[in-house]
């Protein structure tokens, strides 16, 4: 340690050579003497796995000594980087890798089938919010802010940033990139003529206090703000870089309008979203991406391509082992976009290093045997519920607007369902047949899952004939005014996983007399139907768990989406526009949305946070807005037995951010 300090700022090459190699050595020689998850070595935290500097410094009766990654050191030397000491913040956050002290290199291999289809999970490798899930899947803990305090009505949160942080770039990260991305992004009615869930529905404003601390204000308590933040919120960054984005912002820079149209762009608005994009992963995916700064672990290497995209360690990440080893460990992240069909052979023959997101139940016998081949684990957490099916309440058809807004109709669809045939053939009988609830919430019975889930084609009859969908002459139902009715699937594979399953829910379908025409569409042709109020049925990710159920109830009622709305976009377009545009939903829909927005407020476990949630279910039940298949679904996860410090996910799933809560950063190639 005493090397370390007296190289701290050398201008000769061959001492910070010497250096750098006396501090990958103390690393690794000396590496079981560090606390780590499995062995803490006595050392206690208040949060799981995590500590501040100070305090592990107290822990360790001394000064940590930090130590450079060997990828930046040709820049080290070059004075194109500062050393890591002057790179980190002053308050960096300390993490106890799970089994041991890592090595640095290696290049992380991932698949997605395209930009903005299924790149979650590649995401989730890099991610870097205020807060996140631990592990347990139901801790908040500190991660970008260093702490939080909230008023006593919930009404007002103040952040902790960690002094000098700075952003991929070297700027100093400070107070002043929460308030640009609250007051003069997400409330600019130029960018956003509505404000985004879910700021919308709590009037929100920041206030800098100084440098590191910053205030949310809230119209109402918003109880529920860090379980957003830290579960499918972390997908939206609560900042931005506004050293880099006031060029193109008109508050910053009165010609950013002219400029704009000069280069080919309408406004400055529409030029400023090349460059910032409330979906994070929507801003690396174009050669603009390089310029933008980020505090994820890794930063954009290469301009994108339809095959890849490269991302590397970013020399600013903020945070260290208990070595005192800057962290990432893994150098680069490689996301390669591929038909699905191709996946498999790709993971067989040992060419994916990482893979859960979109992987079909039914691929796992294959994988099991191929294990030994392709050198990977596999594991099988849960990733909530099969795939579920929305039916259209406001299809532009008045015809099939009547039939799908009919619970009847969406009772007998359901009833028609063989879901234990389902979970024999495609499943692996490992699921529970039952309908599409929030899960491990303490206001769902039984009673509830099971509710219009059972097989029986004989009653789902019933219902078709007392809603008017008599059986014409060749067996197939006909509608009201005449017409056949037949029902468009336009299906995605990443929100239904596999062919089979639409094949055979559209065979169970016919056989009480609905035809059905089944076509595969991307992701991006699939959500321009749905705003477009434009498809018979939607699809999605459908896995809220307590947490992100409390975070977003939007979830769970019109229009149902994660990351953009599904169904019901006409009443989403009249509660959007105050009644001027779309369509007045029905008053369970309304009633919903009010439960939804007093939700948030609440104390999770209350006896009134808990009466509210059984009348969640049961709207939603008496409506049957949303069908499900299948529950306690494992989501495959494939795993390199070359990765170290990869924990078991007892959670796999878009809601808690995939890997996010299992902590890339301090993943290793052994």
């Amino acid at each position: 340690m005493k090397i370390h300090h007296a190289l701290s700022g050398p201008k000769d090459c061959v001492a910070i050579a010497l250096f750098v190699f006396l501090s990958l050595v103390h690393t690794v020689v000396f590496a079981n003497e560090w606390p780590i998850v499995s062995n803490p070595k006595g050392l206690t935290t208040k949060y799981p796995q995590q500590l501040e500097l100070a305090e592990y410094e107290r822990y360790l009766g001394k000064k940590l000594a930090l130590h450079e990654n060997p990828l930046f050191r040709q820049k080290v030397t070059r004075s194109m980087l500062p050393l890591v000491k002057d790179r980190l913040p002053l308050e960096p956050l300390v993490v106890l890798p799970n089994n041991g002290i890592g090595k640095y290199g290696g290049a992380l291999r991932g698949l997605a089938l395209s930009y903005e289809s299924g790149t979650s999970e590649i995401l989730s490798w890099r991610q870097a919010n205020f807060v996140r899930f631990s592990d347990d899947n139901r801790t908040i803990v500190p991660n970008i802010a260093k702490s939080w305090q909230w008023s006593k009505d919930r009404s007002q949160i103040t952040f902790c940033l960690r002094k000098g942080h700075r952003w991929s770039d070297g700027a100093p990260f400070t107070a002043d990139d929460v308030i640009f991305y609250l007051n003069d992004i997400i409330l600019n009615k130029e960018i956003h003529k509505q404000t985004p869930t879910p700021w919308k529905n709590f009037g929100p404003k920041a206030e800098k206090i100084d440098e590191t601390r910053v205030k949310f204000i809230f119209e109402k308590p918003y109880t529920s703000l860090l379980f957003f933040l830290g579960g499918n919120g972390s997908y939206y960054d609560p900042f931005a870089p506004k050293h880099f984005l006031k060029q193109f912002h008109i508050k910053y820079n009165p010609d950013a309008d002219r400029q704009a149209k000069a280069n080919g762009f309408e406004n400055w608005a529409s030029q400023f979203k090349t460059y910032w994009n409330r979906w994070k992963d929507g801003v690396v995916n174009k050669a603009s991406g390089l310029e933008v700064p980020t505090l994820e672990s890794h930063i954009l290497k290469e301009v994108p391509t339809k095959k890849s995209r490269i991302f590397i360690a970013n020399p600013f990440y903020f945070k260290i082992d208990t070595a005192g080893n800057q962290l990432p460990y893994i150098d680069i992240h490689n996301e390669r976009f591929l038909e699905k069909k191709l996946w498999l052979q790709e993971i067989i023959e040992g060419r994916v290093d990482q893979k859960s997101q979109n992987m079909p139940l039914d691929s796992y016998p294959k994988l099991k045997a191929n294990q030994k081949n392709g050198d990977y684990s596999l594991q099988l957490p849960i990733t909530g519920l099969g795939p579920v099916i929305f039916f259209n309440k406001t299809h532009k058809d008045p015809a099939k607007k009547k039939i799908y807004a009919d619970p009847r109709f969406n009772y007998a669809a359901s009833l028609a369902i063989n879901r234990s045939e389902i979970n024999e053939k495609l499943f692996l009988n490992l699921c529970k047949p039952q309908q599409a609830l929030p899960q491990n919430i303490p206001f769902a019975t039984d009673k509830d899952k099971q509710f219009m889930a059972g097989y029986d084609p004989g009653q789902a009859n019933k219902f078709l004939d007392e809603i008017g969908l008599k059986k014409g002459p060749d067996g197939y139902r006909i509608q009201s005014d005449g017409k056949p009715f037949t029902i468009t699937w336009e299906y995605s594979l990443q929100y239904i996983w596999s062919h089979k399953l639409p094949k055979m829910i559209a065979g169970y379908w016919n056989d009480v007399g609905i035809r059905v025409d089944l076509k595969e569409v991307t992701s991006k042709e699939a959500r321009a139907k749905q705003f477009a109020n434009d498809n018979d049925i939607s699809n999605e990710i459908f896995s809220p768990f307590e947490p992100t159920l409390f975070a977003s109830p939007t979830t769970f009622m019109p229009p149902y989406g994660t990351s953009h709305p599904v169904t019901g976009i006409a009443w989403w377009q009249w509660k959007n526009s105050n009644g001027t545009k779309g369509e007045e939903p029905p008053l369970w829909v309304k009633n919903l949305w009010e439960i939804g927005e007093e939700f948030v407020t609440l104390i999770p476990g209350s006896n009134w946070y808990n009466a509210l949630g059984k009348e969640i279910i049961r709207i939603n039940l008496e409506n049957l807005s949303v069908i499900g298949t299948l529950a306690e679904v494992p989501l495959v996860t494939i795993v390199s037995n070359k990765l170290g410090n990869v924990p078991l996910w007892k959670i796999n799933a878009y809601n808690y951010g995939y890997a996010y809560p299992y902590r890339t950063d301090q993943w290793y190639f052994k």
